[in-house]
C-alpha cells in the first residue's frame, strides 16, 4: 500500500491554530521538498505567519476564512453535496470509517478536511483510501480553492499544496472523478443510493 503517513502532518496545517502549531515546519518543509519544491515559497509565508504573528491573530485569520463569514468550508460532503441527502449518507459512512479507524475526530464532523487527512495516514484499505482521494477530495479541494477572491490568502495556498501533492500521489486512477459542473455523483461511501452500507465505488 502507498504510504499516506505524511497526510496526517499535513492536516495540521488546516486545523485551529494553537500554541505549537510552527513546530510542525520542518516535517512540512521535508513533504514539500520532497513532492513540489517550487511550492515551498507558499509553504514559508505561512510558517512566517504562525512564527511572527501572535496567536489571536492566527486564529481570528481562520475563523474569517473558514467560519465566520467564511470564504469556504472544511466539510467537504458539504463541499460536494451541498444540503443534499446524499451528504448526510456520506456523513455516516465516514464516521464508520473514522470509528474503525479509531481516530479520534474531536469536536469536528468526520468529513472536516483536517480529520479526512489524518483518516488516510490510518487507513489499510489501500483502493478505498485511493478511491477517497482521487474521487472527491482532489475534486472538492479545487472547488474550495476556486472560493477564495483573496488570491493572497494564506489558506488558499496550503489548499494548492495539498491538492498537488494528491494529484502526485495519484496522477491516475481508475476510480471515477466526481464532477462539478453537471452535478455527477460519486459512488463512494454509497453517496448515490439509500443504503447505508459501505459498497465500493466502480472502478471505469
Amino acid at each position: 500500500m502507498k504510504d499516506l503517513s505524511h497526510y496526517k502532518l499535513l492536516a495540521e496545517m488546516l486545523r485551529y491554530p494553537w500554541d505549537d502549531l510552527k513546530t510542525f515546519s520542518d516535517k512540512w518543509r521535508d513533504i514539500i521538498s520532497l513532492y513540489q519544491p517550487s511550492l515551498l515559497p507558499k509553504l514559508d509565508l505561512f510558517i512566517n505567519h504562525t512564527i511572527e504573528k501572535p496567536l489571536s491573530f492566527q486564529q481570528e485569520y481562520y475563523i474569517k476564512t473558514f467560519d465566520v463569514q467564511a470564504i469556504c468550508f472544511l466539510d467537504i460532503g458539504y463541499v460536494l453535496y451541498g444540503e443534499d441527502y446524499k451528504r448526510g449518507i456520506f456523513l455516516v459512512n465516514m464516521k464508520k470509517e473514522q470509528l474503525k479507524a479509531e481516530n479520534d475526530c474531536g469536536s469536528e464532523l468526520p468529513d472536516h478536511l483536517p480529520n479526512i487527512l489524518t483518516l488516510l495516514a490510518k487507513m489499510e484499505d489501500a483502493d478505498l483510501a485511493e478511491e477517497l482521494i482521487y474521487s472527491l477530495l482532489i475534486p472538492a479541494i479545487h472547488e474550495l480553492i476556486l472560493k477564495f477572491k483573496d488570491t493572497s490568502n494564506l489558506y488558499k495556498s496550503l489548499l494548492e499544496i495539498l491538492v498537488a501533492i494528491m494529484e502526485t500521489d495519484y496522477p491516475v486512477s481508475d476510480f471515477e472523478r466526481f464532477i462539478f459542473s453537471d452535478q455527477k455523483k460519486s459512488d463512494f461511501f454509497g453517496a448515490s443510493s439509500m443504503e447505508m452500507d459501505m459498497p465500493r465505488g466502480n472502478k471505469m
